[in-house]
């Protein structure tokens, strides 16, 4: 997954300061997993429950930059909220800077979870 953001970057000119990885679901942790291994690839990532991610953490040196987006549905059937907390947890000891937002929604994305990470991304210098 490094490589291939790192050829989407080559081919179509998009520095890693102004790459944002995001995902639902098993993408999501995906993304997370991305920008805490290989923080110097991505500018930030939206990242949902994300377990298991410690063994493929970055130095703090070089997580510095990293911004993180976690948003969880509190009613999640698939991916327990708990993950959520963990990863904001996680993020809060590295430190990487982040906001954690949770809804009241099941294993999906809602328009407040899309309009919150697009205004996050306008806070952090990411929107375009």
């Amino acid at each position: 997954m490094i490589r291939f953001v790192g050829q989407l970057q080559t081919a179509f000119g998009i520095a890693p300061n102004r790459t944002v990885i995001a995902g639902f679901s098993q993408g999501s942790i995906l993304s997370a997993r991305v920008a805490l291994s290989a923080p110097e690839c991505v500018a930030c990532c939206r990242a949902a429950s994300c377990p298991s991610l410690e063994p493929h953490v970055a130095s703090q040196e070089r997580l510095a930059k990293l911004h993180g987006f976690i948003g969880h549905g509190q009613y999640d059937s698939k991916l327990p909220v708990a993950w959520a907390q963990r990863s904001d947890r996680l993020l809060d000891e590295l430190p990487v800077s982040h906001l954690m937002r949770l809804y009241p929604i099941d294993h999906a994305i809602s328009p407040a979870m899309q309009a919150d990470f697009v205004q996050w991304l306008q806070e952090v210098g990411l929107a375009v």
